[in-house]
């Protein structure tokens, strides 16, 4: 090949591999300036988005975690609310309702609600999941068929959150597509919400001021006995108490436990408070706190007057407490009297509701909290009824504690209607359920299934009797003119396993905005009402633990048996001076163990395998049949 058969830009030599690593007319130039300045642009806005939002580089696809260190986590879950084992719904019971009280002093870039659990719907089911939030529904989903699992994230509006709380109600609701004339068209849905789902906030910074702790607190609440002098167990009972009667579960304890550290009770001094690690804020004065504990904002009580701060921390007045550190001195509430009691202050919801087939309202009330510790004699129920075809009639069932008492027509449109409640029908503690039925001549595939609108009025009653009570049911008015709480014995080094076997049965006679007075070492005042935790030489109980035995009746001849290691022995007692209380004898520990009903009986034993009940003769009460024919 001749020097005329090369190339001009290939040099001799080479082959056509190293001249194909070359763009004609590249090799030998420089990049461009306007090429490098494109590139440190575009390499500096790559950092400015890695550091602004380092989640888009770093954030799985399924992560849908708030991305917020966790004490500027704000949660509420179902379990946290008291439903330890979430929620479910059916037809019979399609809707759940709960009400969550927001931060107010720490700012918040976003807050929803997560729902986790699982649906189960039968094939020939249509059923949707819906959502509302203060009465405005946010989401609406129809569930698939079969079983499924439920996650969903539903941001709250900003509108609705704005107020601090946030009133929440899920709801299934279905119907069967088959065809088939029934009168009965429930759907066969179930849903179960478990227990973690919850309403949820990323704060702008932690959690710093009294009313937001308390917000934040779940139903199970830890008391820290940091010190256990009788000033200090005072206040932690009284505490307790409050707090119980709030709806928290109390569990005292000697030390902060590794959980929940959120939900805990720091009470003794603050010299004390630090020894467990606590640091308060600077020149904060003595009272509610809010401190720190490693990294967790923790609320300490730092002065012996539990009487006056745990009625701040459950009451209203909490919403003034919008600094690190509350001192309240004096808060009374209000007397209760008169011969009547509104159903709405009991907790009856007087609001419209819907009803199509039955419409229920459930009142519970303790005869503690009735002006005196009356017992009622009637319920006096107004209803406002839509107007209605002739066919119909409206009937009301009412229903006390378990045992149906009346059951009465209602006016076409409206009217107030007065039930007798029997004697010797009521509880301490009673749940009365008035139900309202729509019965119709009509019926059919024919006949549309319609919702009307129906309301228990603000003005319905209990209205109260004379009736003295019996046993327990007779306390109330025993107590009812103020009473103090005695401990004679010392309790010694078990003072934490004490307060929590009492503290639930003490809350039980405690009439609503009281907070008693507890006598460490002392006996019972000449006269005046009592409750006694051990026993006292001016009390002579019909039934009492002794020797490792419960005995009664005279020379012990109704009753000798072998004690409980872990339980309790209430019982209505009589002193020397003719004072009337109560006496609660306890042993061991029996944990959250669910107390009994009490009724007109003077004695129970309570234990963590159940409970028995000893007659005014000393004989024990048997509600089990005399046979009993097991299935085979």
């Amino acid at each position: 090949m001749s020097d005329e058969d090369h190339d001009e830009g290939t040099p001799p030599g080479k082959d056509d591999s190293e001249e194909s690593e070359y763009f004609p007319g590249e090799k030998g130039r420089s990049v461009p300036k306007a090429a490098w300045v494109v590139l440190a642009v575009a390499l500096v806005a790559l950092l400015a988005f890695f550091l602004v939002r380092p989640t888009w580089f770093t954030r799985d696809a399924d992560d849908h975690s708030l991305h917020v260190p966790a004490d500027r986590h704000f949660v509420k879950t179902l379990a946290g609310s008291g439903h330890a084992d979430g929620v479910w719904l059916t037809d019979n019971s399609p809707s759940t309702n709960f009400l969550v009280t927001l931060p107010a002093d720490s700012g918040r870039s976003q807050t929803r609600l997560h729902l986790a659990g699982t649906s189960l719907i039968p094939d020939n089911s249509t059923v949707f999941l819906s959502v509302s939030m203060d009465g405005q529904q946010v989401f609406n989903n129809k569930l698939a068929t079969g079983e499924n699992e439920v996650d969903a994230y539903i941001d709250v509006p900003e509108q609705i959150a704005a107020d601090g709380q946030v009133r929440v109600q899920v709801r299934a609701e279905g119907t069967r597509h088959d065809e088939t004339c029934t009168p009965d068209h429930s759907s066969g849905l179930q849903v179960h919400l478990d227990p973690d789902s919850m309403v949820e906030a990323a704060l702008t910074e932690p959690v710093h001021t009294v009313r937001d702790a308390v917000v934040s607190w779940d139903r199970n609440l830890t008391i820290v006995l940091a010190d256990d002098g009788t000033e200090w167990r005072t206040a932690a009972a009284q505490t307790g108490i409050a707090l119980t009667r709030a709806g928290h579960q109390v569990t005292y304890a000697a030390e902060v436990p590794e959980s929940d550290a959120h939900s805990v009770i720091l009470v003794g001094p603050e010299s004390a408070l630090r020894e467990d690690g606590w640091t308060a804020p600077d020149n904060s004065p003595e009272g509610a706190v809010v401190g720190r504990r490693s990294d967790t904002p923790v609320l300490g009580i730092t002065t012996p007057d539990g009487q006056q701060i745990s009625r701040y921390l459950t009451s209203p007045t909490v919403a003034t407490a919008d600094a690190t550190a509350a001192d309240p001195t004096a808060l009374s509430p209000t007397p209760t009297g008169g011969d009547r009691v509104t159903l709405e202050t009991l907790g009856a919801d007087t609001s419209v509701e819907q009803i199509t087939e039955t419409r229920r309202w459930r009142i519970g009330y303790s005869l503690s909290d009735l002006p005196e510790g009356r017992i009622p004699q009637a319920v006096s129920a107004n209803f406002q009824l839509p107007a209605s075809p002739p066919d119909l009639t409206w009937i009301l069932n009412v229903d006390l504690n378990g045992t149906l008492v009346a059951s009465d027509r209602l006016n076409d449109t409206a009217g107030r209607v007065t039930i007798p409640l029997p004697p010797g029908s009521e509880l301490l503690e009673n749940a009365l359920t008035l139900s309202v039925e729509r019965d119709r001549d009509l019926g059919g595939c024919d006949v549309r299934v319609t919702s009307y609108p129906i309301q228990l009025q603000a003005d319905s009653t209990l209205d109260l009797g004379t009736d003295p009570g019996a046993g327990f049911t007779a306390a109330p008015r025993t107590l009812a003119p103020g009473f103090a709480v005695y401990v004679p014995e010392d309790p010694g080094d078990r003072v934490v396993e004490q307060l929590n076997a009492i503290i639930p049965t003490l809350t039980k006679f405690t009439p609503a905005g009281e907070t008693p007075d507890f006598r460490w070492n002392e006996n019972p005042a000449a006269g005046q009402p009592f409750i006694v935790v051990g026993s006292t030489p001016d009390v002579i109980p019909l039934v009492s633990l002794s020797n490792g035995r419960i005995v009664s009746g005279p020379d012990t001849a109704a009753l000798d048996i072998p004690a409980f290691d872990n339980g309790l022995l209430v019982e209505t007692v009589a002193s020397a001076s003719g004072a009337g209380g109560v006496i609660i004898q306890a042993q061991g520990s029996i944990g959250h163990t669910e107390l009994p009903d009490f009724g007109r009986e003077v004695a129970k034993v309570i234990t963590q395998q159940g409970s028995f009940t000893i007659n005014g003769d000393g004989t024990v009460e048997t509600n089990a049949p005399p046979r009993q024919d097991l299935p085979r």
